[in-house]
């Protein structure tokens, strides 16, 4: 069958791979020139390693794995109030975790498909309208084609998902907080191969170190969202400083770099949560349908198991897109669920504590060594 798939990042790739495999006609749309390059490491774990080992691709994975990182609490003088050690020695693959830039696992899977799929750049969907024949697609230059299924791999703000889904604009879940993300060349702010996080009620900001790069990371809470414009960069640099500007530890040097010119990420800290993740021939892959936020630490992983838990349920159910989507969600849903509720309530409480008794509790769990990541 012909299938389209608008996203061409992990989700958009990994379904690609699966579609190909199953033996459909696969084309890939993405709004972006070429791939979306840039932003922080990838954790892969769990379900992933197993998934990526039926790809094909977990020895590729493997030799781009960036080395273990230890993680530790400070305090305003940069004491370790706690922490958990990097670790180190052989390890059982299926159940080892790695972490691996977030641009060599895109290319990765972009070489997995290369050539096999129709991936057109530059390009967007406008219009979705199902018919018995199938889906007829509009894009933006006015073509009209027509696919068996079309699957939206297109990320938290969906094109797709605002297409076609009636909840749409009521699927984002505010989980109380912004976040700012930026990976710089430095690497004096911290040493290589660590995590470090300072906390203070409501606010936290964090380094993650590499050999050759330092990803910083400044959050805060928020008790509903905040009204900026999202093109406004000078705005949401004023909104940092206005949260962060005072603050001790390495916080100073930090605001240098949100200063300086260059890419960054701010955001709000949101979920997806959609009644369904498929209507008629047209299904939700990864954040598009149930993004479970950067505090997960799973994004990645996350895209790679719903492609395969959509792929195993097409291949149940052959030629019965109905069933294989009631299949793909009834078998994903109460994972993906556990997970957006375990990032939204220990999660935000272990990595930004909103006030004084979070933090209190948090920092005590640390010196007993009751926590994990």
């Amino acid at each position: 069958m012909r299938v389209l798939i608008s996203g061409a990042s992990f989700a958009g790739l990994a379904t690609a791979f699966w579609m190909t495999r199953l033996g459909h006609a696969v084309t890939v749309v993405e709004l972006a020139p070429g791939l979306r390059r840039g932003g922080t490491p990838v954790d892969i774990m769990g379900e992933t390693i197993h998934i990526l080992t039926r790809m094909g691709l977990l020895d590729a994975v493997m030799a781009k794995a960036l080395p273990p990182r230890g993680f530790a609490f400070k305090d305003e003088d940069d004491t370790t109030i706690g922490g958990f050690p990097a670790e180190a020695g052989e390890q059982d693959p299926a159940q080892a975790r790695y972490e691996i830039h977030r641009d060599d696992l895109l290319d990765i899977l972009f070489a997995a498909v290369d050539g096999a799929v129709d991936l057109r750049f530059g390009r967007s969907i406008r219009q979705l309208s199902e018919g018995p024949a199938g889906v007829t697609v509009t894009f933006d230059d006015g073509v009209e084609e027509t696919y068996a299924m079309v699957f939206g791999c297109d990320g938290n703000r969906s094109n797709t998902r605002a297409l076609v889904f009636d909840d749409a604009e009521t699927a984002a879940y505010f989980m109380g907080g912004y976040f700012y993300l930026r990976v710089v060349p430095e690497t004096g702010l911290l040493p290589g191969d660590t995590s470090q996080l300072f906390s203070v009620p409501g606010k936290g900001a964090m380094l993650n170190g590499y050999p050759d790069r330092t990803d910083i990371c400044l959050a805060f809470r928020a008790d509903r969202p905040i009204d900026y414009d999202f093109r406004d960069k000078a705005a949401q640099r004023d909104l940092i400083h206005q949260h962060f500007d005072g603050l001790g530890w390495k916080v100073p040097a930090m605001l240098a770099h949100v200063d300086a010119e260059g890419d960054f990420y701010f955001d709000q800290a949101n979920q997806i949560r959609m009644q369904t993740w498929s209507k008629g021939r047209i299904a939700l892959v990864g954040d598009a349908g149930y993004c479970v936020s950067p505090v997960a630490g799973m994004g990645g992983s996350m895209a790679l198991i719903g492609a395969a838990h959509l792929a195993d349920a097409l291949a149940r159910h052959p030629g019965d897109h109905v069933a294989a989507f009631e299949a793909y969600e009834t078998g994903l849903r109460p994972f993906v669920e556990e997970v957006q509720e375990r990032a939204a309530t220990t999660g935000m409480s272990m990595l930004f504590p909103a006030d004084d008794a979070e933090l209190a509790a948090r920092n005590r769990q640390l010196r007993e060594g009751t926590i994990a990541l």
